[in-house]
Parts: structure tokens; C-alpha cells; sequence
């Protein structure tokens, strides 16, 4: 059968009575049986000959000397009988030769099962039953391993000693792999309040919160962040929670609303670890249709990979934003945010920074110093000799000029043009030394070059905590 054959139509009827007669619990043993079946028959060359419309598989109900009689070739009346009425009537020179016919077929079949392969994968390709049973996957059987001829020994085609084929879509159940619905815990506790350990062993459903419960639990949360602010027992208390929603497999509403809270309480702390562990967690959550504030924490993801410098996956993450996505207030600052961080334009930077929504400012912060040491040290380059604090501080988005001076003192640029001899006797103590009020500072250019450089190197360096 060439590459360009078509499966007989008895066939492909018989195919589709099959799968609509198995049911769940015998699809995958149904599906096995019938592909080695119609394997045996293009082997044989026997595909066009078969009766089709009369065949029926062993686990929906056919007889066993049927399927035998399609496998087994054209025998002989007695060994037909003896097959159909039990092998206790079978004598001892029928099963030997029974036997010989056996190991000389397996023989036969390692001679030739290379070129078999190749066909069968041409033929499975070239048609949609090929494609409904799955590709033929010659690259995963033994070159040297024959199907053995269970049939002859009244073992059917389906047991332990089928052939090891392997098909493309194929579902086999692998016992190494857990199966974590079977252990799914339900919850029965309805303590409000629980302390987070993590898990050693298998979790104890008495221990572990209802979701009613846990409802009342993060309202509980809610009154005491605003009344009491210990960000140490709330995030403990909330990672609680998401462990008992984790082992009981709850992702609902009630689960965003708990990973989107504690995402904000952590941003509002400058845990980034924490917030980390919440976004990404939220993220399966949106991708599963769930309804939350998903614009609002990818304009926090955008925002983070901007702070880790990661340049490839915001490239990727912009081309899997859409229009609408973009349209977004949030997203679009964020957007913005990155153009001028692309561009260099510092000036609408510390604007975007001023006028954030949500909470990106709170992400923002992680990196405004370095970009505030990036613009000092660029105006240092351009500005002589000297700019007023009172410009840096209004440029640069500090809060006021002594938030602007410590910045300076903290990154060793704190230095100022000395008054002039005016200047100096104006003051009350009449000495050069007097002390100049901050409003009337002028900045060094100049003079803060070196230390701005410095500052700007070691500003480099991010610490990614619970990188997504």
C-alpha cells in the first residue's frame, strides 16, 4: 500500500462502528485492539479482502475463533474446532506443529519488519483513519523485536504480549505518574485562623479549612491589615490560605480574589518574592477564563520585567498583546513606561512615575533610583556648571528637597558651587561657611560626575527575588 492509498471503505465503517460502540472505560483497549488488528491485515495484505462489515473485536463482544480466523490465515477444520471448543481437546501433534507455525512466523516477521514499518507509516499518514488512530511511530519499535502470535496460543491480540508499537496520540496510563485527583483532600476544619507549615507528608483533611471558612477567614484578614498593618501575620495567614486552596484544588473566583489581594498587600511591603509567587499563580488562574483584574497585574508584570532588565521577555510578552490589551489604562502607562525607558527620555519617565495608576507606582520604586542615577549622570554631561536642587527635585519626582539631598549624599554627589562673597556675608553670621538653605543650593556638574558613575554601576546589579 502505497503513500497515496486509501483505506477501503468497509473498513472505515468498520472503524466507526467500533468507536461509537466502545464506551470510556474500554476506549484505550478497544483502540489498542482494533489498531493491531487492522496492522495484521495490512501485513498480511488482507485489507481489501477482509469481510469488514461482518468483523467485530473481542471486547465489544465478537467471538474469539472469529478474530483468530482473520489473524491466524486459512487452517485446517480440526484445528478450527479445537480452538472454538477449548484446548483440552487439542492433542499433543496439533500444538507442536501449532507451536513451529509460531516461532517460524515470528522469524519471518524480523526479516521484513523494517520495510513493514515504512509502509505502514505512509499508509497510516495518507488517511483520516491513520490520523483518528494515531501516526504510526516506526522510529519506536524494535527492529529486532517480531509480533509475537499470542492468537496461536488463544491469548487474543490485546495482552501482555501485544507488540510494542507506539501511535502518535496514543493515551496510556503510566502508573509512575500520580494521580493527583484520586488524592484531592477535602477540607474540614473551620478554624478561622491557621498558621502556614509546609507540607511534609500527605495534608490531614481535619486540619485543612473549608472554602466557606476560608471566605469568612479572608474577611477576617481584610479588618486586621487595616486596622493592625503586621505584614509578618497577614502574609503568613494568606500563604495558609492558598496551601489549603492548593491541596484542595480550588480555582474559582473565591482563588483570584485571594492571590490578587495578597499580590497587592506584598507590592504595598516591597515583597517582591511574595508578589512574585501571586502572579504567577494568578496567570494559570486568568488562563483558565477565571474573572479578576488580569489587565491590572500584566501592567505589574510589564512593570517587573522592565525592573529586571529582561529585555527578551518583554519583547515577547509585547507580541502577545492585542489592541484591546493595550487600551488598557494600566497597561498602556506601563507601555509608556517602556518607551521612555527605550528612549531615554527621563523627563516623561519620573512624569509616568508621579502619575501611576493602581500600583504600579509600587513596582516602579524597585527601579527609580537607577534611573534617577542614569539622569543625574546625564545632566551632569550636559548642564554647566551648575543646576539648582530645587530643579532636580521637581525633575527627578522627589517628594521634597531633602529626599533630593539625601539621594545625593547617599551616592556620594552631594556637591554644591561654593557661595559667592555676596552670598556668604548676607547671612546673619557674616562667614564664608554659612550654612546655605537647600532651596538656594546649586548642584556640581561637574564635580558629581565620577560618583554618579560609580552609583549608576552598582545600580546595575538587580536582586530578582521569586523571578515569574
Amino acid at each position: 500500500m502505497s503513500a497515496q492509498s486509501q483505506w477501503p471503505q468497509p473498513l472505515k465503517d468498520f472503524a466507526n462502528r467500533t468507536f461509537n460502540a466502545c464506551t470510556d472505560s474500554n476506549r484505550k483497549a478497544v483502540q489498542e485492539e482494533l489498531r493491531l488488528v487492522i496492522l495484521r491485515c495490512f501485513q498480511q495484505g488482507t485489507i481489501e479482502t477482509t469481510d469488514w462489515d461482518n468483523m467485530q473485536l473481542e471486547l465489544l463482544g465478537g467471538a474469539p475463533g472469529h478474530k483468530k480466523k482473520l489473524l491466524g490465515g486459512n487452517n485446517g477444520g480440526k484445528k478450527r474446532s479445537a480452538l472454538a471448543g477449548g484446548a483440552q481437546f487439542e492433542s499433543f501433534e496439533d500444538r507442536e506443529r501449532r507451536e513451529k507455525r509460531a516461532r517460524r512466523f515470528n522469524n519471518e516477521q524480523a526479516a521484513f519488519q523494517s520495510q513493514e514499518r515504512e509502509a505502514m507509516e505512509n499508509a497510516m499518514a495518507s488517511s483520516s483513519l491513520g490520523a483518528r488512530l494515531g501516526g504510526f511511530d516506526p522510529n519506536r519499535v524494535a527492529p529486532h523485536s517480531p509480533i509475537p502470535f499470542s492468537a496461536a496460543r488463544g491469548g487474543g491480540w490485546a495482552g501482555s504480549s501485544s507488540p510494542s508499537l507506539a501511535f502518535g496520540d496514543a493515551e496510556v496510563a503510566d502508573p509512575n505518574v500520580i494521580d493527583w485527583d484520586e488524592d484531592t483532600v477535602v477540607g474540614l476544619s473551620t478554624k478561622l485562623e491557621k498558621p502556614y507549615l509546609r507540607l511534609t507528608s500527605a495534608p490531614d483533611p481535619k486540619t485543612v479549612r473549608t472554602l466557606p471558612t476560608l471566605m469568612q477567614t479572608l474577611e477576617l484578614l481584610k479588618k486586621k491589615w487595616r486596622t493592625e498593618a503586621n505584614y509578618s501575620y497577614i502574609c503568613d495567614q494568606f500563604k495558609s490560605m492558598r496551601q489549603d486552596l492548593t491541596v484542595q484544588r480550588i480555582k474559582n473566583d473565591f482563588t483570584v480574589k485571594v492571590y490578587e489581594i495578597h499580590a497587592r498587600i506584598a507590592l504595598e511591603k516591597g515583597d517582591l518574592g511574595e508578589y512574585n509567587q501571586c502572579q504567577s499563580q494568578l496567570r494559570v488562574l486568568y488562563s483558565h477564563g477565571l474573572p479578576g483584574s488580569a489587565m491590572e497585574f500584566l501592567a505589574y508584570r510589564i512593570l517587573y520585567l522592565l525592573h529586571t532588565r529582561n529585555r527578551r521577555d518583554v519583547n515577547a510578552l509585547m507580541a502577545e498583546l492585542t489592541p484591546a490589551h493595550k487600551a488598557e489604562p494600566a497597561v498602556a502607562h506601563a507601555l509608556s513606561v517602556r518607551a521612555a525607558l527605550a528612549t531615554g527620555n527621563y523627563h516623561g519617565f519620573f512624569r509616568l512615575y508621579a502619575d501611576a495608576p493602581n500600583m504600579n507606582a509600587y513596582i516602579m520604586d524597585h527601579f527609580v533610583d537607577r534611573e534617577r542615577a542614569n539622569a543625574l549622570l546625564v545632566m551632569s554631561k550636559c548642564f554647566r556648571p551648575s543646576l539648582s536642587l530645587t530643579f532636580l527635585t521637581s525633575e527627578l519626582a522627589f517628594t521634597d528637597l531633602n529626599e533630593a539631598h539625601a539621594f545625593l549624599e547617599k551616592h556620594q554627589a552631594a556637591n554644591y558651587v561654593e557661595p559667592t562673597p555676596a552670598q556668604a556675608f548676607s547671612s546673619k553670621s557674616g562667614s564664608k561657611k554659612a550654612k546655605v538653605p537647600l532651596d538656594q543650593r546649586q548642584w556640581d556638574t561637574k564635580g558629581a560626575q565620577a560618583a554618579l558613575q560609580a552609583a549608576r554601576d552598582r545600580l546595575r546589579t538587580i536582586d530578582i527575588k521569586g523571578q515569574i
